[in-house]
């Protein structure tokens, strides 16, 4: 009876365990995320199928960015790869709302792009 109990525990344990487990589709962040037509950073991130990406953001006319690169999947985040840049910018997405909106955090700055 001791040896059942335990068995239905352990076999529950691992059911829960590997339903937390979701596969990422990467089909639903391919796209065009950006700020609306009117903000004149004109910030756009633009993940291809064929894993390269390009990013533009003008929101320092000083340093304006415009970089072309790859990206990976790593964990649950989108991150930027073999890109060549002056400045610093964005490289880690979390893409939310099933591939509608890409947000971003670095240092105390946030973006939140919406699919275009």
């Amino acid at each position: 009876m001791m040896i059942r109990i335990l068995n239905t525990a352990l076999s529950l344990l691992v059911l829960t365990i590997l339903c937390s487990f979701t596969m990422i589709d990467k089909e639903e962040f391919i796209g065009v995320y950006g700020v609306c037509e009117q903000d004149p950073s004109a910030i756009q991130l633009t993940l291809n199928a064929d894993q390269t990406f390009t990013y533009r953001d003008h929101s320092n006319p000083n340093n304006r960015i415009d970089v072309q690169g790859n990206w990976e999947i790593k964990k649950d985040h989108v991150v930027l790869t073999n890109y060549t840049s002056d400045y610093s910018f964005h490289t880690k997405w979390k893409i939310d709302q099933n591939g509608k909106v890409a947000k971003s955090r670095k240092g105390m700055t946030w973006y939140t792009l919406g699919k275009l």
